[in-house]
């Protein structure tokens, strides 16, 4: 090992290089790994989780919380169920010593401990007895009474009448579960008509039929799947959305599915994509192969410089194997430096892969004898396939070869060559990956959606009944300040979904019509520039007036309507007018295509089942946008007294929605320059043992006449060469990423510029052409005479 030590201190660019490109790689396979293990083990600590499933139909899983006793008492084979719903809303705080602490929760059936099988560690096991019974996780505990015993404390909650709540027991936080980990309390579900009214136990017609998510337990081996034609059939005879045709379907996931499917839940829960979970795997193991090629790589082209010392240990009596084992002992200990540092690397970044990945990692906290041991024989195994090239190559050569001189000539590595291709065009189908995701977010953030979206701050409506005319005059006598909305919802958030079946005249059947409707003040339509093409001035009548958008307009006419449309299942409506048609949402969210319903609503009726979401101010163009929105908010929380609120620009909450398009951006570009690092470094092995082979030819042109430059433009031409090749890679990964890239994120409108890939590879050509002549210049303005004298 000594020999070994004094090497890689005298080529230094080979240690670099190889340290350099195992410990980068094995920093992502370390991330990679660990992620995956954790993904895959998502609720691993639920007693019952086979035998678990959740409600769902084709479009997400959810329904209402009284369906889980129509099914029990409809199926024997129902154990056990419970319902649990996301309070995840700013506004909702826990008053506690005269001070509001906004909170996380779910509101959930009192028996959500024991159907889970999660135990208390403090408290009593049974802890919801009465409505206002609750359980704080650690996390919650800490957050709401600091290092104070939790259990017996008592706080209310403004929102749900100033109820006031008792914490009977602590349980553990959520780790590596389909509920988050900053989740603070669980409140009994009799409280949730403060929070949602239509999706309480005492709404009979199950109005809001994805209010909560239902978790339903079965016998071992019993498949509620099975009885699902069954199952829809009965809940047709009393479930609006199967008897007015709304969904079609009845599933039950599993819950060791249920976070990988892709069917979405309706209440926050943890979900992630399988799909994303494969690629980051696929391209681990790729960045790990490139590392372990570069390895073997530098290994070869450094057999030269090796070749008299392993001569010599042959002269000296060592065997093949003897050399063999040498060498992958040296192979060892280079895999265990680089996989140390890349372990320490990995722990370094790990909060900012969180970010990344969006999901958790605990490098160290996953640690055990287990998981030593894989490490321990992965290492192994990696060292053996690093090594075993390079090993075989040097105990298998002849001594006398490298006595005459004519080593270097014999050994050959087509394959080096190859290596190099592949790594190079599978850079060039990430750069052009990432460029595609950038020109998608970009298109994405700046598409007109057909109304205003600047110089708008969105506050939480907080106030009681009378504070926004209050908070309208106030506001107003700002200068800056141009208009003030108060509504439910904004055109980011969609508004509110009613799904209603539509009687279509043209033909006497029933159309399913899922519209979005904004319940808002006059003041709205100037916030956002919102056009009114059509205004009937109808009065107030018995059904209500909802102004229709353009496009919806056209819908209805189709069904056969001008004035009034007839839902006999739900509610009637006049058409009061039209406006121009606005996207709801964002790019990325389907609903966008939806029609839109608006009903203008005086001020003073902007209360009670009416009252408002959001606050929107528009502000005059110009000025300091800080110190405006300091001065408004400054105002509403006059207003608001101890109550809580959020505060955004409406361009952020937008931005925010494309956070699944950024993220894969992010992920994409970090691999990608993994892999352009890890190229360029195979690059410069590629390079050192060509230059290295084809030194005395060099020398030997030189003087019969050749210079410098055409040294150069020889040695740089055969990367060229190469770089071309690359393409027969690049082409089919820049195919099957950009159409896996719209498959994920379907943005209408969107597609590949053609120059894309060309700048993909420009930028891989580029850096790899410098890097050769970098490496080459030494070498062609070497003196010939030093080459010719070796030989």
């Amino acid at each position: 090992m000594k020999t070994y030590l004094t090497f890689l201190n005298r080529n230094k660019l080979f240690t670099l290089v190889n340290v350099a490109g195992l410990s980068i790689s094995l920093m992502f396979v370390l991330l990679i790994s660990n992620m995956v293990t954790r993904q895959l083990t998502v609720d691993s600590n639920v007693p019952d989780a086979d035998r678990i499933s959740v409600f769902a139909n084709e479009n997400w899983a959810g329904a209402h919380y009284n369906l889980g006793n129509h099914l029990q008492s409809r199926y024997p084979e129902i154990e056990d169920w419970t319902a649990v719903s996301s309070v995840v809303e700013d506004t909702y705080s826990a008053r506690i010593n005269e001070h509001n602490i906004n909170f996380k929760a779910f509101i959930a059936k009192k028996n959500f401990l024991d159907f889970f099988g999660y135990q208390v560690t403090d408290g009593a096991q049974d802890a919801m007895k009465a409505a206002t019974d609750v359980v704080l996780t650690k996390y919650g505990a800490k957050r709401l009474f600091g290092t104070e015993q939790a259990v017996g404390k008592t706080f209310q909650i403004p929102a749900f009448d100033n109820q006031t709540y008792t914490v009977t027991a602590v349980m553990d936080d959520f780790n590596n579960s389909i509920f988050p980990h900053d989740t603070d309390v669980i409140i009994p579900f009799e409280n949730m008509k403060y929070y949602n009214e239509s999706c309480a136990e005492e709404q009979t017609f199950m109005n809001n039929a994805a209010g909560t998510e239902l978790f339903l337990k079965t016998p071992q081996g019993v498949d509620l799947n099975d009885k699902a034609q069954e199952i829809k059939e009965y809940l047709k005879t009393f479930f609006w959305i199967y008897n007015q045709n709304v969904m079609q379907e009845v599933r039950f996931i599993p819950m060791r599915d249920f976070y990988f499917s892709e069917t979405l839940g309706t209440q926050n829960l943890n979900q992630y994509s399988m799909t994303q979970v494969i690629v980051y795997i696929v391209v681990g193991i790729l960045i790990l192969l490139m590392a372990v090629f570069n390895y073997i790589s530098m290994a070869v082209a450094q057999t030269s410089y090796r070749a008299k010392e392993m001569a010599t240990r042959r002269l000296l009596g060592s065997n093949k194997r003897d050399i063999f084992w040498r060498m992958i002992g040296e192979s060892f200990f280079m895999t265990l430096v680089a996989f140390l540092l890349g372990f320490l690397l990995a722990k370094a970044v790990e909060p900012y892969a969180a970010d990344l990945f969006r999901t958790s990692f605990d490098i160290v906290g996953d640690l055990n004898i287990y998981t030593i041991l894989i490490y321990l024989v992965g290492v192994c195994a990696l060292a053996y396939v690093a090594g075993f090239f390079p090993a075989t190559m040097l105990s298998q050569y002849n001594p006398m070869d490298v006595v005459k001189g004519t080593f270097r000539r014999k050994t050959k590595a087509l394959w080096l060559r190859l290596l190099n291709i592949f790594q190079s065009g599978m850079t060039v189908g990430l750069l052009t990956c990432a460029l595609t995701m950038m020109l998608l977010l970009h298109y994405a953030v700046n598409k007109p959606l057909g109304y205003n979206q600047q110089d708008i701050l969105v506050l939480d409506a907080v106030l009681d009944e009378g504070g926004y005319s209050t908070l309208r005059n106030e506001l107003k006598q700002l200068p800056y300040v141009m208009d003030v909305s108060c509504s439910l919802g904004t055109p980011g958030s969609g508004g509110n979904n009613n799904t209603m079946s539509v009687q279509n005249l043209k033909t006497g059947e029933e159309e399913i019509f899922s519209f979005q409707v904004f319940m808002v003040d006059s003041a709205f339509l100037k916030v956002y520039d919102i056009d009114i093409l059509e205004d009937r001035h109808l009065s107030k009548s018995e059904d209500p007036n909802f102004l229709v958008s353009d496009s919806t307009m056209l819908m209805l006419r189709n069904a056969g309507y001008e004035d009034k449309v007839l839902s006999p299942k739900t509610y009637n409506f006049n058409i009061a007018g039209q406006f121009r048609h606005f996207r709801p949402f964002s790019m990325m969210n389907p609903g966008g295509t939806r029609p839109i319903l608006m009903q203008i609503l005086p001020e003073e009726k902007m209360t009670g089942r009416f009252e408002p979401w959001n606050v929107s101010v528009r502000f005059s163009p110009g000025g300091d946008k800080a110190a405006q929105r300091e001065e408004v908010e400054l105002i509403y929380k006059k207003l608001a007294g101890e109550t809580p609120f959020g505060s955004d620009w409406y361009e952020d909450q937008m931005e925010q929605e494309y956070e699944p398009i950024s993220q894969t951006r992010n992920l994409i570009v970090v691999f990608t320059f993994a892999a352009l690092v890890i190229s360029i470094l195979g690059l410069t092995a590629m390079s050192i043992y060509f230059i290295a082979q084809r030194k005395r030819d060099i020398a030997i042109r030189k003087v019969f006449g050749s210079t410098n430059r055409n040294e150069m433009l020889r040695l740089i031409r055969f990367t060229g060469q190469s770089l071309l090749a690359s393409l027969v890679i690049a082409i089919p990964l820049i195919w099957m990423g950009v159409k896996k890239i719209q498959d994920i994120l379907p943005i209408e409108g969107f597609s590949m510029p053609w120059w894309t890939p060309l700048a993909g590879f420009a930028i891989v050509a580029l850096v790899s052409l410098l890097s050769v002549f970098v490496i080459s210049k030494q070498a062609t303005e070497e003196n010939p005479v030093n080459n010719l004298k070796t030989e």
